[in-house]
């Protein structure tokens, strides 16, 4: 424990604590600071009926949550020691504990910084404009804490725009401020100040975009823990950027507009890593670079209906199982309803769907489960479809697939509670094969539906009996989506990678990001 001798009430103005006087501090296990403190002193009145106090009836402990980020400048004294060996060349030196040597940034607050754009999920340049810092020294901290938490950009080139920003601790940063947004510029243009140059006339990276690491094919990984169900999925993180070649002339991609990203199921250790591109090389080729054993582990994938990811999957991972999650299957099933409502409307009517017409007052019933209809609900859905003739026996032909398409969903065990024997799966998807090979074989939507499921058999079959869900992956792409959005959009690859890596894997690192704490009985002090 340290004690600070004198300045008690200063301390604790510093602190963000006024009123009381700081006694002594001490580091936690998990990093953060334990201030022990006490009210000050002075004249003390009662609430009930103003009068002052004379007499301290007993001393209580309240134990509080406290945050303090106060941009300030510190003035630091060093002394510089005679080095009096004659054989050293260095012969002078200072001992600064604080910052590297020439630096304007102490080392705290560029972690400080890296922790608010990382875990908090902070715009880099709102950061670095309130430490009055220029954007790549913010950006620079986080860079640093991301490799502490051992996320790196695979591609030595693709880092060469973040290794620069080490230089952020020369005397540039003095000035501070948004030196590398001019005008103060919004976060979009902040997030973009290490990106690649633009050509002025086409609005194109220029030609030498390509060296400064905007290449295809960049990922972002780190130690990779053991993964039994790897989740694949995808996400548009932008336009395409391109440059071009001065030899050919033409038009070279530098960063794809799709971004395949790889999570960890079941385990939750979130984002394992991201490749540009969607295309079955890019998927293949980063489950490939990563290790064989690691690899070995994987069991099952769960994936979307894409014939591109089967294909990558089957040739990366041959033992793997696939499996499609059940909220494709059932978005699949919905829509079928819909384009069928569509199609009835537009037949009947000759235009668009309206609030008036009867097919559009029940369209929320159709898509919603049979199980959660209540039986005025049930009576109204059924006398509308019959009220519409053949469009409505159309309609119901597509809603009755839907529902023996959910009957086969809802024997997962994470629905029932219980071990699913495969001839239960069987005999649902043959109920379902069977009703639209009869009754829905006069919509043309409910044969397409068929063959669909038809396709993904086993990988639905897959997902059913072991439970397993795509839903990780969808939720770690909901997170990525925010990040960008936050930054109003990052156009260079290799800072988009590391941030959305970062945040989506926060859970394992959760010293910033503390627990909600139960009130307990706390120590009374003596």
């Amino acid at each position: 424990m340290r004690v600070f001798e004198g300045m008690r009430v200063e301390m604790a103005e510093l602190l963000g604590l006024p009123g009381v006087e700081v006694v002594a501090a001490e580091r936690e296990a998990d990093g953060s600071l334990r201030v022990y403190a006490r009210t000050a002193e002075g004249a003390v009145c009662c609430p009930g009926c103003g009068a002052e106090a004379c007499r301290m009836k007993e001393l209580v402990t309240q134990e509080l949550r406290h945050l303090v980020v106060a941009p300030m400048r510190v003035i630091l004294r060093k002394e510089r020691w005679w080095c009096d060996r004659g054989l050293c060349p260095q012969r002078s030196f200072t001992v600064g504990p604080l910052a590297v040597r020439g630096g304007t940034v102490t080392t705290s607050a560029k972690e400080t910084m890296g922790h608010l754009i990382g875990d908090w999920m902070a715009p880099a340049n709102r950061v670095a404009g309130a430490v009055g810092v220029s954007w790549h020294t913010g950006h620079g901290g986080f860079v640093a804490v991301a490799e502490a938490a051992g996320i790196v950009v695979t591609d030595a080139d693709a880092d060469a725009v973040g290794d620069a920003v080490t230089c952020a601790d020369t005397d540039a940063d003095a000035v501070g401020g948004d030196a590398a947004v001019p005008g103060g510029a919004e976060d979009g243009a902040a997030e973009d100040a290490c990106t690649v140059t633009d050509s002025p006339d086409t609005g194109m990276p220029g030609a030498d975009s390509a060296e400064d690491g905007v290449a295809a094919g960049r990922s972002v990984s780190g130690p990779l823990p053991s993964v039994r169900v790897l989740g694949v999925d995808d996400h548009r993180r932008g336009r395409p950027r391109y440059h071009r070649d001065l030899v050919t002339g033409g038009w070279v991609e530098d960063a794809d507009r799709w971004t395949s990203v790889f999570v960890d199921s079941t385990g939750g250790h979130g984002l394992l890593g991201q490749t540009e591109g969607r295309t079955v090389a890019d998927v293949v080729g980063w489950l490939v670079a990563c290790d064989e054993a690691w690899r070995g582990w994987i069991t099952h994938v769960t994936l979307d209906m894409s014939s591109v990811y089967k294909s990558a999957i089957r040739q990366a991972l041959p033992h793997a199982a696939l499996a499609v999650g059940p909220f494709h299957i059932s978005q699949l099933a919905n829509k079928t309803v819909a384009d069928v409502r569509r199609r009835v409307t537009f037949e009947h009517h000759g235009r668009r769907g309206r609030a008036d017409d009867l097919e559009y007052k029940i369209k929320g019933m159709l898509v919603r489960g049979a199980e959660k209809l209540t039986p005025a609900a049930r009576q109204k859905l059924l006398c509308a479809l019959a009220d519409l003739g053949n469009g409505g026996c159309e309609i119901r032909a597509a809603w009755q697939a839907k529902e023996l398409l959910r009957d086969v969903l809802k024997l997962s065990p994470a629905r029932t509670g219980r071990a699913t024997c495969r001839s239960e799966v069987s005999a649902a998807l043959t109920r379902f094969f069977a009703y639209c090979a009869t009754t829905g074989a006069a919509v043309p939507e409910v044969v397409t539906l068929a063959e669909t499921i038809s396709k993904w058999r086993d990988e639905i079959a897959t997902a059913v009996l072991h439970g397993l869900s795509n839903a990780a992956s969808e939720g770690i792409n909901r997170l990525i989506k925010l990040v960008y959005r936050i930054a109003f959009g990052m156009t260079n690859v290799g800072n988009q990678l590391r941030r959305a890596r970062y945040v989506a894997s926060r859970k394992t690192r959760p010293l910033w990001l503390q627990s909600v704490t139960v009130n307990r009985e706390l120590p009374v002090a003596a």
